[in-house]
């Protein structure tokens, strides 16, 4: 429902970009994104980047926000018909637990944070997904990379520990799919150096133990 850029955004104009929304449409503006949010959390992964966009401006909303959710209502009117299946039978092609994660860089105009996004899926259906910015500002690709990967991995071993409790454990590693070759190299190399990401206290320490114990 995003821009191909990942704005979400309807207006071009400055003027009306900026203004603000009057009392009465601001509480209309937060029922709506609290309404989308409800639909997000419970079977609507693809919601997950716009309606945090959108939780963004909750307190001062501008007209271009308004604008935006109501874009994202006419997206969701037109694919009410999509939903969340789950496969009971057994699936060679999606077997067991995997992942993704993934991070824009310093896409946040205001402030500049990177914004971390994964999904986990189980045979193939998803079953946890996150778009969140980020608690701090990274300084290159692979720094956002590297924090989303790591976010991604605690989000992991939580499942694999629920599926144990359910009985239901992972016999072998969970694979996560990552896109950023710096990350990849950074997370099989323990080694640091100067140039090296400085993510929140914990990541490389998260990211230490899934290299050298495979989710």
């Amino acid at each position: 429902p995003n821009r191909p850029d990942g704005v979400l955004e309807m207006d071009n104009s400055t003027v009306l970009d900026e203004q603000l929304l009057n009392r009465k449409d601001i509480k209309t503006y937060q029922e709506i994104t609290g309404a989308i949010m409800f639909a997000m959390t419970t079977c609507r992964p693809d919601l997950a980047h716009a309606t945090n966009s959108l939780a963004r401006r909750m307190s001062t909303p501008r007209v271009c926000d308004m604008l935006a959710a109501k874009r994202l209502l006419r997206y969701l009117r037109g694919t009410q018909r999509l939903g969340l299946l789950f496969r009971f039978e057994a699936d060679s092609e999606h077997s067991g637990i995997l992942a993704f994660a993934d991070a824009d860089w310093a896409n946040d105009k205001e402030e500049r944070r990177s914004t971390t996004g994964y999904i986990v899926m189980y045979k193939g259906t998803p079953i946890a997904w996150h778009s969140s910015l980020q608690s701090v500002i990274a300084l290159s690709t692979c720094e956002s990379e590297y924090i989303a990967l790591s976010e991604c991995c605690c989000e992991m071993a939580y499942l694999r520990g629920l599926a144990s409790f359910l009985n239901q454990p992972e016999t072998g590693p969970t694979t996560i799919y990552e896109d950023n070759q710096g990350t990849i190299d950074l997370v099989k190399n323990t080694h640091t150096s100067p140039l090296s990401p400085s993510p929140p206290a914990g990541t490389p320490q998260v990211l230490a133990q899934a290299s050298s114990n495979p989710f």
